[in-house]
């Protein structure tokens, strides 16, 4: 809770979802059976390209639902936004609560992680779903959800997908932008 806030309010809430019986109403918006074609057929629709991230991808969708069910601790973080978060926006300003909220789940997810706890996010992909979780946990109308955060220790022989090497020389520059 001690992210930078865009407006020094940190009006940040969280909501834990211990109860198994309120996870399986919440994974029931978006929970379904796709075949390896039906997966990738979605991954050329989002133009992924680099093999590990389509490897990552064809490995968690399909079990999204599960890790939200099983995780041991199951955040579902939520930002005061005062207008519709999706709606044309005339600047960057707009996205200023949305922007704060993810640094409040990367403090999340690094504390966990000093712990040897692992936490996966699970994107709120359409309004329906947003909907759906706002109905199901009583979030206010003034309050969006990003994402489900599923925060656990990970199995001894759970898949570590490869992340793409990204090596500081080549992303930090000095004084300008030299290729």
């Amino acid at each position: 809770m001690r992210a930078p806030s865009h407006n020094h309010l940190r009006e940040w809430h969280v909501v834990q979802v211990n109860d198994r019986q309120q996870r399986q109403t919440l994974v029931q918006s978006f929970q379904g059976e796709r075949t390896h074609e039906e997966l990738e057929a979605v991954l050329d629709r989002w133009g992924l390209t680099v093999e590990c991230q389509r490897a990552m991808y064809l490995d968690g969708i399909p079990k999204q639902a599960s890790m939200l069910l099983g995780a041991g601790v199951l955040i579902v973080p939520c930002f005061h936004q005062e207008e519709p978060l999706l709606a044309e926006k005339s600047s960057l300003h707009a996205l200023n609560a949305f922007a704060s909220i993810w640094a409040v789940i990367e403090n999340i997810l690094l504390a966990a992680a000093s712990e040897g706890v692992l936490g996966v996010t699970k994107v709120i992909s359409s309004p329906q779903e947003r909907d759906h979780v706002r109905a199901t946990l009583g979030i206010p109308e003034a309050y969006e959800i990003p994402c489900y955060l599923a925060m656990g220790y990970p199995r001894a022989d759970a898949f570590v997908p490869k992340q793409v090497a990204v090596e500081v020389e080549n992303r930090l520059h000095i004084d300008r932008w030299d290729v």
